[in-house]
Parts: structure tokens; sequence; C-alpha cells
């Protein structure tokens, strides 16, 4: 795409986010974070090494990418959710996140206005999920973090257990092994459907950033739908492998083929007002 062609994209985007009164934003894999910078952080690269020394460690990895998150504070996605952001901000917007790093709530959004369906790396819960139980992982993730500084090494450390059953305690999101407790995004997820349900008669603005289809049910199938049927609305699919709009959308909706992190990278801001 030429910059031409990108800025008559943008140009379209900006002013439908400016004349909507209420906008939708879905945020899916493209924003997933890979953990290829890691070996930024010593101590998190020589904690990885021991790990794989010493595969009974492997219950801490989880945390030493807890710990890594914590300590990033920059890069390609977290620029992109500053971009989206300042473009969003004065909106009455909701936004459902596929991604389980937490890196959009470090650029200024509303956390009563996201919501997580696969979860954190905020809480843990029983890995045989034999509770909905969920306990807060700051205490372990801090035993991991004084063991690489005190020097003592991870095997002095002791796994965490489920105090119902005795079952390892993992995080609490899709990555984790064993069933996915869905207890901890319910609150915010009926927040979500209430908010949803206000918006079938407003003039909607639609954006769907980096949205593939590993777990389409959660956004891509439903967002086309909510476009379908709500006639004010405009919905922008931005995707680098699957931009493809289907054929009932095609006069309302808009296929950018491009990378989403990139796209909201390249975003002049100056015309946002």
């Amino acid at each position: 795409m030429d910059r031409t062609e990108f800025d008559a994209i943008q140009e379209e985007l900006l002013a439908n986010i400016k004349t909507a009164q209420v906008v939708l934003i879905g945020i899916g894999e493209e924003f997933n974070e890979s953990f290829q910078e890691i070996e930024q952080f010593p101590q998190l690269t020589s904690a990885l090494e021991a790990v794989d020394m010493n595969p009974t460690l492997e219950w801490t990895v989880p945390f030493l990418e807890r710990l890594y998150l914590e300590q990033t504070k920059d890069g390609n996605q977290i620029e992109a959710y500053r971009k989206l952001y300042e473009l969003v901000k004065d909106k009455d917007y909701f936004i459902i996140t596929t991604c389980i790093d937490e890196h959009i709530k470090k650029t200024g959004f509303d956390l009563e206005r996201i919501v997580e369906p696969c979860g954190t790396y905020k809480m843990l819960q029983c890995r045989a999920g034999c509770s909905e139980k969920l306990y807060p992982a700051e205490d372990i993730t801090q035993l991991v973090r004084q063991a690489m500084i005190d020097g003592v090494g991870l095997d002095s450390l002791t796994q965490i257990t489920c105090p119902e059953c005795g079952a390892s305690l993992v995080f609490n999101n899709i990555t984790s092994e064993g069933k996915y407790v869905e207890e901890g995004y319910r609150a915010q997820w009926e927040k979500y459907t209430k908010w949803l349900q206000l918006t079938l008669n407003k003039k909607l603005c639609i954006i769907e950033l980096g949205v593939g289809m590993s777990l389409p049910d959660i956004i891509r199938w439903p967002f086309e739908k909510v476009a379908f049927y709500n006639r004010k609305s405009s919905f922008f699919r931005i995707n680098g492998s699957v931009w493809h709009m289907t054929e009932e959308l095609k006069n309302k909706g808009i296929s950018i083929e491009m990378n989403a992190v990139d796209f909201l990278r390249n975003c002049d801001l100056s015309h946002a007002n």
C-alpha cells in the first residue's frame, strides 16, 4: 500500500470515528506479545537458561513471562495502542481483546471499557479447574523475582498448589495448561454486552484490528453480525493476512490489507482533530 492510498484510508477511518456516537474495537492476534525481546533482560535470560537445564522448573516460565511484561514499557504494540487511544479517547468506546499481555493497560484506556475474555497474567487458578476460585499471582511472582535478584536459583522455590484439591496453580488465561476458568472476565463481559445492546440504533464505528481465525467466535464473527444488523454502522477490518470482508458487508465494510500494529503506528495523529 503506497502512502497516498494509506492516507485516503486513514482519512476515512478518522472521519467515521469523529462522526460516530459509539466505537466498538476488537483486538486480536497481531497484537500478541511474542516475547522475542526477552533477551534484553539478562536476569530473565539466565533464569530461562536454568529452566532449559532443569525441566522441573518449567512451571516458573509463565512467571518469568509476567516479569518481562511488567518491565516492558515500550515496543511496537504499545506504540500502536498509544495511537489508538489518541484516536478514541474522547468517544464512547468499548474494547474486546484476545490478548493476555495487558499492554493495552499501559496507554491510558479506561479499564472499565476493556474486556479480556482470554484471561491475563494477573490471577491464578487451579490447573484441574476444581472450582472457579481465583488467586492473586503477585506473591509467587515476587518470590520468583526475589530468587533471581538474590541469586539463590529458581530451584529454591516450591510450586504453589490449589488449597482446594492440591493440583498446581496456573495463570488464569487460555495459554495455561488445564481447564480455563472463565470467572475472571464474566463481570466485565456483562458490562460489554449491555453496552453493545445500546448501540443498535446509534451511529457505530467498528474497528477490528489484527483479528485472525484462531478464535473467530470471540470477535470476528460477532463483529460481522453487529455490523450487519446496525444500519448506521461502518466496519474497518485491518489485518495483514485475513483482511477479507464478507459479501453481506461489502457495502459498509472496508478491508485493509496491512498488519494492524503497523497501520496504527503509521497513523498521522495531526489529522485526528
